[in-house]
């Protein structure tokens, strides 16, 4: 179960099946947080670990050849305690669903988590993804033109370059706010680093 592909899933609203499907298809591990083994369930996905505190899930039907870890303390979020053992387990691509809805501390705390996420994590949302990027960079090849970008510090990120966007970025400091908020891709590949 070390190194691969792994999917995520999150006991938020999952995005729709164009989004959902191709990442179920693609993963080599599936683990639900917590709660999310319902979903897992309801959406006819067997997941390979069920990760969490436990305190949500409500079908406890232990099935053959999935992995039940209790990861009991309540200092991180499961999504938070899912990216550790996804980075124990060396992942080498992390996409998350189900991050979307729910009471509004679930709707932002997933993107606090990429706080603790490796730099090869994606959410994926039924309208756009939120990459985490950290001392690396990302190249998007197949955007398409006129699409908002929107980038977001955690904290102060120094030696910001961005190309492909309305306004670029170079060598620039991003700072935790609104700066990056609507930009607007005016090529088909974007550069960030």
């Amino acid at each position: 179960m070390n190194g691969g592909r792994w999917l995520i899933c999150a006991n938020g609203t999952w995005p729709i099946p164009a989004v959902r499907e191709p990442l179920v298809e693609q993963a080599d591990v599936v683990v639900a947080c917590d709660g999310a083994y319902d979903q897992c369930l309801e959406h006819g996905l067997l997941p390979h670990v069920v990760l969490g505190d436990m305190d949500s899930v409500q079908n406890t039907e232990k099935t053959s050849g999935t992995r039940w870890v209790l990861k009991a303390s309540q200092e991180k979020s499961d999504l938070s305690k899912a990216f550790e053992y996804a980075q124990e387990h060396d992942a080498k691509i992390i996409d998350v669903i189900g991050v979307d809805g729910g009471a509004l501390g679930h709707k932002i705390a997933p993107f606090f988590a990429l706080y603790d996420a490796p730099s090869n994590t994606t959410l994926h949302l039924d309208r756009g993804r939120v990459l985490c990027v950290r001392n690396s960079s990302i190249a998007i090849d197949s955007i398409e033109i006129g699409s908002r970008i929107s980038l977001f510090a955690l904290g102060p990120a120094n030696g910001v370059h961005l190309k492909g966007c309305q306004w670029g970025l170079d060598g620039d400091i991003l700072q935790p706010g609104t700066q990056g908020l609507n930009n607007i891709a005016t090529l088909s590949n974007i550069e960030f680093t």
